[in-house]
Order: structure tokens, then sequence, then C-alpha cells
């Protein structure tokens, strides 16, 4: 491997200033300033810097490059995710919420699955809050179709499946459910199952060996990495500069001649702005969520989840009436052995046959919002609790991959659902998940795809941004994260995120081209 060389290796001579190692202030200037170096980050700086502005991006956390990525998931998380993987969002019950906290954002973390978003979406968006002249399909395909030029978007191939994707799509059809196999940012997948704790061979298409080098490397960006953003300076009601704090301590200025673009997440964003000064009466409200939750399963024959994409096939068959997607997600034995139940010789003797493990998984497209703020030490706090309709669309969810699963030979199914018994050993028991507690404590959700505090609309009462991205009652100062989107989904947001970045930043950046000619 050591021949190998990635697209990350070798950045221009002071293209990346990390944080970490910065002993004095820093002061520099930028057209553009763009907070976040995920999926939206990303995707706007690039965009920016290839039109022929100077582009500066800030990132909060490092950067892991290919050649340092270890199977080693305790360190990936505790390195490269927000509080180490132990964010939650606060309620009826505690939900583990999980976000990349380093170059390339979650996208390092994720499995790189392309969704263009649903045209119901996009028309509900229309109806509801004003933004159909603007946010259609019309305007999105263009970027869509950039997007998936650039890195590469196709179904996994048949020497990427694995068994456990295999399985999956063999069980929808025998059921009628239609499936498919995943569309990612895939350039010559390898099946190592890693994909949650960062791809070891550049395959998976993340931002941090694509966009934000590419940015760097073929159009003169530089990056901030290791530095938290206190605040954006607004004077006169126009966004002129980000402050932020390196990891050594120094103070980084960042002045911005034409404007700032903020993608620092549904979470960070809100709290963000509030530092800013911003005062709009929506900003934090409508959090909303995909809640997902896995149901594993023991069989005779060996599954192999290490080999694989690690999530390599789905069905939206049920998302919009019943509001809930399957979909396969293959776990590290680091993670899977904390889902494993039993305890003493019956947990050892699982864990011993954790090659026969197959695991799916649901996301509910929670009709539940929260809100985003600050607690007293200044941490993001989130509260949200999931209504009765969300847990009666998860038990149907549970119940029918169980079933699928028992189809499909599993001598043990594991729901993962307080006061249903931990092991189901035959499909007439699942009507025991069909009957389970309507309390969201009783199931071991986790958090990934969040939307919306800080969300698009033409009204400045219930809305922060307009419909070209920009907050309300402030110039040049742009929202181009998810926290923009007015609701949820029902599909994985990443590729959907991007777009509406693209979008904006080609918005942007048509107009300063046209007052630079003038």
């Amino acid at each position: 491997m050591s021949d190998v060389r990635f697209p990350d290796d070798d950045m221009p001579a002071g293209a990346v200033v990390d944080g970490e190692a910065v002993t004095r202030a820093v002061d520099d200037a930028f057209d553009f300033v763009v907070v976040g170096s995920g999926a939206a980050g990303a995707s706007a700086a690039y965009v920016l810097a290839e039109a022929g502005f100077s582009v500066g991006i800030v990132e909060e956390g490092p950067w892991l490059k290919t050649r340092d990525i270890t199977e080693d998931v305790h360190t990936a998380f505790s390195k490269y995710t927000r509080e180490s993987g132990m964010q939650v969002l606060r309620g009826r019950s505690f939900v583990p919420m999980i976000q990349g906290r380093c170059v390339g954002g979650s996208t390092l973390i994720n499995s790189a699955i392309a969704w263009r978003i649903p045209e119901d979406v996009v028309d509900d968006w229309g109806a509801r809050f004003g933004l159909g002249d603007s946010i259609n399909m019309r305007e999105l395909d263009p970027h869509f179709d950039a997007l998936e030029r650039d890195l590469s978007v196709r179904p996994v191939a048949d020497d990427a499946l694995g068994e456990n994707n295999a399985m999956f799509l063999a069980m929808a059809n025998k059921r009628g459910i239609s499936a498919s196999r995943m569309r990612r940012y895939d350039r010559g997948c390898k099946g190592s199952g890693m994909c949650l704790s960062a791809c070891p061979t550049a395959a998976k298409q993340g931002m941090s060996v694509t966009y934000v080098p590419w940015a760097l490397a073929r159009h003169g960006a530089r990056i901030f990495t290791s530095a938290r953003v206190e605040r954006v300076e607004i004077r006169g009601h126009r966004a002129v500069a980000v402050v932020a704090k390196s990891a050594s301590g120094h103070p980084i200025v960042l002045r911005a001649r034409r404007g700032v673009f903020v993608a620092a997440s549904t979470v960070q964003t809100p709290n963000l702005l509030r530092r800013s000064g911003v005062r709009s009466p929506a900003l934090g409200k409508h959090f909303q969520a995909h809640p997902g939750l896995a149901v594993g399963g023991m069989f005779k024959r060996s599954i192999e989840m290490s080999f694989g994409a690690t999530q390599g096939a789905e069905s939206i068959h049920y998302r919009k009436s019943e509001r809930f997607k399957l979909e396969t997600i293959s776990f590290p034995p680091d993670i899977a052995a904390a889902r494993i139940p039993g305890a003493g010789p019956e947990l050892v003797e699982r864990l011993a046959r954790l090659g026969h493990v197959a695991s799916w998984a649901a996301q509910i497209r929670a009709r539940a919002e929260g809100t985003v703020g600050e607690g007293w030490s200044g941490a993001d706090r989130v509260k949200y609790t999931l209504g009765e309709d969300d847990i009666r669309a998860t038990r149907k969810a549970v119940a029918l991959l169980a079933r699928m699963m028992f189809d499909a030979g599993a001598q043990e199914v594991w729901p993962g659902i307080f006061g249903v018994p931990s092991v189901l050993r035959s499909v007439d028991q699942v009507k025991l998940v069909d009957e389970g507690p309507l309390d969201p404590r009783a199931y071991a959700f986790i958090a990934t795809h969040l939307f919306g505090a800080a969300r698009m609309g033409v009204d400045p009462r219930t809305s922060v941004v307009d419909a070209d991205f920009r907050v309300h009652g402030v110039d040049d100062l742009w929202v181009v994260d998810s926290s923009v989107f007015p609701t949820n989904l029902g599909v994985n947001p990443q590729h959907s995120i991007m777009a509406m970045s693209r979008l904006a930043a080609a918005r942007v950046a048509e107009r300063a081209k046209g007052l630079r000619a003038a």
C-alpha cells in the first residue's frame, strides 16, 4: 500500500493550515469563506473555487488521510466524530446522534448513498413553504447530474455486494417488496465493509478525497483544520468575516470580501448563527430526523458482514405509505458485539458465530419535530421526542424485517425492543413485535440524518433563510446544509444536501461574476 498514491496525499504548499500546529494569530482574506468541509461545505467551496474566486474553508476537526486509516473503530469515533459519538437527542428517550467532526464531515464515516430528493418532497416544499419557483427539480437536476459525474455514482457491483445485501434483496423480492442495490459514490469499492470507520482505499468518494483536495490542488483554495468557528462577524447587516480559534488556542480571522457560506450542520449551524447575532424567531425550531434501528439475525450459513458494501441494498417501498425505509447495514465486530443479546456463555457462543450474523435496518420518516439550542456550558443541545405515529411505523418496520429474516432461514432474530423477548426463535413470535410498546424508550434508535433547524421559506417570521439560501436580514450570509430543509426526506440525504449546496453556490457565483464584470 505504501506505493499507492491517494487523492489526499499531497496538497500544495500552504494550502492546509493545521490548527493543532498554529503558533500565532492568523489573519487572512478571501472572496468567500466556507464554514464546514462536509457534504454541503465541500460542494459549495468547490463550485466557488472552480468559478475563479478565492476560497477559505474552516473545519473544526482534523484531516484523516487515507493512508492513516485503520480498522480500529474506537480510534475513528473518538477522533473524528463529535463528542466521540456520545451526542444524544434529549426527550422522553435519549437517542444517540452521530456526526462527523473532521475534514469531509460525516462523508468520512457514512456509506456514501446517493438518493435524489423525491419529487413529492420538493412539491410539498413548494406548496407549503412557497419555494416552488426557486427549489424545484428543473433547478436541481443539473446539479445532481454534475455530482453523479464527478463522484462516480453507480449501483453496488456484483463483486462488492456480499451475502448480507444479496439475502435482503432475495427476501424482499420473495415478498413482492420493491428493492434495489444502493447507488453510491463509488470508484472501485473493494467490499472492505469499513465505511463506518472510513474507507481504507479512497474508493468511497467522500469529501476528504474529492471536492476538498480538488478545490485546494486545482483551484487554489485553502483549508484551516482543527479550528472551531466562534462566530460570523456581521457589520452593518452584512457578513464580513469568520472568527475562529485554533486547537492550539490562537485566534483565526478570515475576512470575506464577498460573503460567508455556513455549512456547519443542522445542529451546529443554528447555534453558530445565534452566536453571530442572528435573531430569527424560527432559529433552532422544526428540527427533524430519520431515527434508525437495526435488527440482527443468526443463521446456519455463513454471512460474513466483514465483506461487501457496508450498506448495499434498500427498499423505499413503504416510504410514503408507512413512512419507513428498509436497508442493509453491516457492522464491524466492535459495534456488532454491543448489539448481540445474552450474557456469559450464551453471549460467548454468539460472538464465536459472528460470521453467521446478518443485520438489516429501518430508518423512520418521523413526523416529530424538536428544537436545537445551547446548554449552560455552550454545548449543543437538541430536544426531540418521537410521537406515537412514529413508533407505530417503527413496530411495522421491525416486524417486517424480522419476518424477512425468518423467510431467509434465520435461527434467531434479535429485535432489540425492551418489553419484547431479546431473542425470537420462530416467525410466530413476531406478533410480539406487532404488539410491542409505544414508548420510544423501548427502542434502540440512532440518528444520523438531521434536518430543518434553520429552515428555508419566504416568510422571515417562520423561516431563517430565504429561497436563495440567504439569512433573512443579513447580506452575504448563506446557509447551505440540511438545516435549511423544511422537512425530512424519507431517503438518505447526502446527495440532496450536496445538490442544494451546489445550487446555492452556483447562483451566488453567477451573481458575483456579473458584479465583477460590471
